[in-house]
Formats: C-alpha cells, sequence, structure tokens
C-alpha cells in the first residue's frame, strides 16, 4: 500500500455500529486488530438501538431450568421452514450452531443481563427467545459501547461511506463525508481511510427506503409505514452492486405484524403485540367479529392475513398481562392500547359484533380448556389461559415493514462474492445486508443471534 496511506490506515474498517458491526469490531480487536468503525449518523446503533434486542438460541440453562427440551437441529429445522428454502442452509445452519455461543458471549464478554423467562415467537417449535434487562436493544448496543471503549475501538460519527477504493480488484479502502449531515446543503469534509485487512459491512437494511424496494419490487406498495428509522437505506448496497457483487432476494421485505397506526416505528405498541397478545392472545376481524389466522403463525402468514382482513385488533385479558409482566400503563396513557371492563364495551369502540365477538372468546376458551385442535393450526401451551378476566386490553393492528430479507451474498466465511461467486479480495458482510441467512421469512429474535453469531466471525476471519 502507497507510504501517502499510512496517516489513515487500519486492519480493518467497519461500516455501521449496530449488533453486526460492534459484534465484529469487539471480536476484531479482542484478537489483536486495529479497527476503526465508520457510522454516519451522530450516535451509534442504528436500528439495533430501536429493536427489542430479544435473541434466540438452543440448549439453554434457562430452557433445562424450565423444562423446555430443544437443539439445534430443531432451531435449523425451523428457521428452514420460515424461510421456505430460500435459506442458506450452510449459513443458517452457522448461526444455529453457535447461536449458544453468542449468547453466553454477550452475558459473559459484554455483561448483558437478561429478563428470567423464555419467549416463544411465531414460527418457533418451542420456547427460546431471550429479552435483555432492561428490554431494549438499547441495552445491548450501551453494553458493546463500553466494551468498545475499553478496548478502545475507535468510532468514528457523522462517517458516511460515498464509495469503495480498489486497487485492481482488491477493496483497500472508503472514501467517506465525515461531516455527513441529512441536510443535502451540509458542507462536506471527504477523507480517505485504507484497511490492510479488508473492510466489513454492517450497514443493516432497507426496509425505510422505498425507491430502493420498489426497484426490486414493483408490485409493493408505494406508501407504508416502517418500524425502522428514516434513515434506513440501502446506499452502501448499491454501491457494492455497482462493483459487480452478488445479490439476493433483494424484492423480498419482511412485514412486522404485531404493530399499530396510532404510533411511529415499533413503538410500546408492538411490544404489547408481540410479546403479549401473539402468544396469548387474539386476533379479530372487526367488520366480522372472528379470528382469522394463527396468532402463533410466523410474521410473514400472520402479516398475509392481517393485510387482508384490513381492520383489526389483538385482544387479551388481564391474567395475560399481569403473567407476562408488562407495566402497560404508558401504552394506556397515550391510547395506544385500552383497556374495557366489558367485551361489550370494547365491541362498541371498535364497531365489532357484539354477539359474534362474545361467540368467538367463547369457542376459543374452549379450544384452549379442552386442548382441542384449533381451526387455525394454533398450538396450545400449558401456560396459555382463556380471555375472560377484565379488564380487557386491546389494540389497532397495522404491519409495517421491519426487516429486508435480500442483501450481499457471502460464504460461511462472510467474504461477500462476486456474480461469479468467487470471494472479492478485502470486502466482508454480516447482518441485515447479507441476504441469505433467513430466506423468505425471519423468525423473531433471529437477527440479534445472526447479527452476533456473523460479527465475530468476520472478526476473526478477516484477520487470518
Amino acid at each position: 500500500m502507497n507510504e501517502k496511506h499510512t496517516n489513515n490506515l487500519f486492519d480493518v474498517i467497519i461500516i455501521g455500529s449496530g449488533f453486526a458491526g460492534l459484534s465484529a469490531a469487539i471480536e476484531c480487536k479482542m484478537n489483536g486488530g486495529n479497527v476503526i468503525i465508520c457510522e454516519k449518523m451522530k450516535a451509534i446503533g442504528g436500528n439495533s438501538v430501536i429493536s427489542d434486542g430479544g435473541i434466540a438460541a438452543p440448549n439453554t440453562p434457562e430452557q433445562i431450568s424450565f423444562g423446555i427440551e430443544d437443539s439445534i437441529e430443531l432451531m435449523f429445522e425451523d428457521m428452514m421452514k420460515s424461510g421456505e428454502g430460500l435459506n442458506d442452509p450452510a449459513i443458517t445452519k452457522l448461526v444455529c450452531d453457535h447461536a449458544f455461543e453468542a449468547f453466553q458471549w454477550s452475558k459473559d464478554v459484554l455483561g448483558v443481563k437478561y429478563i428470567p423467562r423464555v419467549d416463544i415467537f411465531g414460527g418457533h417449535s418451542v420456547p427460546r427467545c431471550y429479552s435483555p434487562d432492561p428490554l431494549s436493544g438499547y441495552t445491548i448496543i450501551q453494553k458493546m459501547k463500553q466494551k468498545c471503549d475499553e478496548l478502545g475501538i475507535e468510532i468514528k460519527l457523522q462517517a458516511y461511506v460515498e464509495s469503495f477504493i480498489l486497487d485492481k480488484n482488491r477493496v483497500i479502502g472508503v472514501k467517506i463525508d465525515s461531516n455527513y449531515s441529512m441536510d443535502p446543503s451540509h458542507p462536506k469534509k471527504m477523507i480517505d481511510l485504507y484497511a490492510k485487512k479488508g473492510i466489513i459491512i454492517a450497514t443493516g437494511g432497507y426496509a425505510a427506503d422505498s425507491k430502493f424496494i420498489q426497484k426490486y419490487n414493483s408490485f409493493f406498495p408505494s406508501s407504508f409505514l416502517t418500524t425502522n428509522k428514516k434513515t434506513t437505506s440501502a446506499e452502501v448496497l448499491e454501491s457494492c452492486i455497482d462493483m459487480q457483487c452478488a445479490t439476493a432476494h433483494l424484492d423480498l421485505v419482511q412485514w412486522m405484524p404485531w404493530t399499530t397506526q396510532n404510533e411511529s416505528g415499533y413503538g410500546i405498541g408492538g411490544l404489547f403485540g408481540d410479546y403479549i397478545v401473539s402468544s396469548n392472545g387474539i386476533l379479530i376481524d372487526c367488520k366480522s367479529g372472528l379470528r382469522f389466522v394463527n396468532e402463533c403463525g410466523n410474521r410473514k402468514q400472520v402479516t398475509q392475513e392481517i393485510l387482508r382482513v384490513k381492520d383489526v385488533i389483538g385482544l387479551v385479558d388481564s391474567v395475560s398481562v399481569k403473567a407476562s409482566g408488562w407495566n402497560l400503563e404508558h401504552a394506556l396513557k397515550q391510547k395506544i392500547v385500552q383497556s374495557f371492563d366489558s367485551i361489550e364495551e370494547l365491541a362498541h369502540t371498535f364497531n365489532i359484533p357484539t354477539t359474534t365477538l362474545i361467540s368467538t372468546i367463547n369457542s376459543y376458551n374452549s379450544l384452549l380448556i379442552s386442548n382441542h385442535n384449533d381451526p387455525f393450526g394454533k398450538r396450545f401451551e400449558p401456560w396459555m389461559t382463556p380471555i375472560q378476566t377484565p379488564p380487557f386490553y386491546a389494540m389497532n393492528i397495522t404491519p409495517k415493514t421491519h426487516y429486508t430479507l435480500g442483501g450481499l451474498v457471502t460464504d460461511c466465511n462472510t467474504n461477500v462474492l462476486d456474480m461469479n461467486h468467487q470471494p472479492i479480495p478485502g470486502l466482508y458482510a454480516v447482518g441485515e445486508v447479507t441476504g441469505l441467512t433467513h430466506g423468505a421469512n425471519r423468525l423473531g429474535s433471529c437477527s440479534v443471534t445472526e447479527c452476533l453469531v456473523m460479527g465475530r466471525i468476520a472478526g476473526k476471519v478477516i484477520l487470518e
């Protein structure tokens, strides 16, 4: 590398400071690498900060303490089934193989503490999901930032990557605007950074980038709500496409079915829907007063049915809310979730046929109590309870774009591949910016698992 590059020369440059990028940076530094992180915004974390931070892993002490039987093979089967075979089996298996190790790493190395319970989300065969305490992706990002500070990892904020620097066919650096602002008139300050070992792309997805989504899926709605930050865009991915990097499934976008139109982003309503309604409650078609889907189905299945029905609420009772341990005070104060002393009052508020709704709830309760087969395929768990004890809680349900399933094609060592499926020297990618881990649908809590597993792998192999 030319002598003039030495002032801005590192072993590794990481683009993005979410779960994947920070995992890669920490692992790289702990293995002796000189690493810098480029983050385009004024604060780290990206969408990871506003996620719930849940992580999935099999064969954990937490599962054993609750008598839950699980295995790597079962988690792999669940992910492949959810992905409808569009996953790369080798990458998905790698994530499952190292999921427990990543979970333990988050506790032992980062010091993350988790709520003492094991959750199940749609598409998982058994409970295997763990939530940080306090429940927020910020909890994990904060611990990662502390570790970066402890290790002396440099994080350059407002560092927007405009393009890559190549030496023949090898990626050797990036051109960045080191004074980036969302104001298009901001004065740019361009700097070139160089990497001896390589560059790890960890920029996340593009679920808020309507222009990019519609470029690859002309049938996608022209306007939509999203759980993502509005800065969630595809500019680095587009630069990779310009360099003839291979991509997969760019038309596939996952919606979060458990959110509400009554607030922006994922919000507290998303937590109410995902953590309480999905496993403890029912979804109701307001026009008919009937159930219409397996509430424990995977996100793709549930979203498709909600979008078809359109006017939907999620409904639970006080027993389920109390058992969940959630404090709904803020959600109720903001009227995102509403409380009712009777089903009749609830039905009137949401303009639902009262008699039909009562009949629907009674039928559901009978199925649950007798453990009979649910016509929608919901599997009743021992901890599920009938919906019968007031107050009753309900929320309007509207899906929002949440996660992009497509992205860069990589191998199991996180090398980005070209159009001939050969590794591009010096270029690696991890996390949501890649496109083969989850296939057609991602299971809840598996994103954090993927980010930690693949980020740590990248942080090691890039130094070899």
